[in-house]
């Protein structure tokens, strides 16, 4: 079977690929300056000190597109003052500016690819997590500003759900996906 020519290739992410990151951009809103800082800065590679994945996914010139990462995240549950438990968190996920929208073909869309591989990878840490301890991952969360429209509407055409009456951290609403397993399994 050949690869797709709009394939993407997620590669594990180190400190040393920052470097391979000069230029990357992920458009001049603010959140987009701010995932693009917090790949090329110190604040990913915190996360991965506390067992945060990362990648860098590239198309077959081995050029970056994008990047996502995904990781486990103590938080009160249910919002906003449920008792702690440990849900999975996508940190932050980018696609540089000049892959935007791309491809035309939604199957093969680069934001839905990396979307699918960080929701395949937090449902592969919830099974690990009941199969080590019987605890559940039952939730994959993240954060995106309220401001950013395109985004909310790309979360909830990939399932996502928002939380109603919840803004953390300057104006970000909290959507959720379920990853846990089904009441029958």
């Amino acid at each position: 079977m050949t690869d797709h020519p709009h394939q993407l290739y997620a590669v594990e992410f180190t400190e040393a690929d920052q470097a391979r990151l000069a230029g990357f951009s992920c458009g001049d809103e603010s959140w987009s300056r701010c995932a693009a800082e917090w790949i090329q800065g110190s604040d990913v590679l915190e996360s991965m000190k506390k067992a945060t994945k990362v990648w860098l996914f590239e198309n077959a010139e081995a050029k970056i597109v994008g990047f996502g990462s995904v990781g486990p995240a103590r938080w009160r549950w249910p919002l906003p003052d449920g008792e702690h438990c440990t849900l999975v968190l996508i940190p932050m996920l980018g696609v540089d500016k000049c892959f935007l929208g791309q491809p035309a073909d939604p199957e093969w869309r680069y934001s839905r690819q990396i979307i699918s591989h960080l929701i395949s990878t937090a449902m592969e840490i919830s099974r690990a997590a009941v199969a080590k301890s019987a605890s559940r991952i039952n939730w994959l969360v993240l954060l995106v500003h309220q401001d950013n429209h395109r985004a909310i509407k790309f979360y909830e055409n990939c399932g996502f759900e928002r939380i109603p009456n919840v803004v953390r951290h300057n104006n970000h609403l909290v959507m959720k996906l379920w990853i846990g397993e089904s009441p029958a399994e």
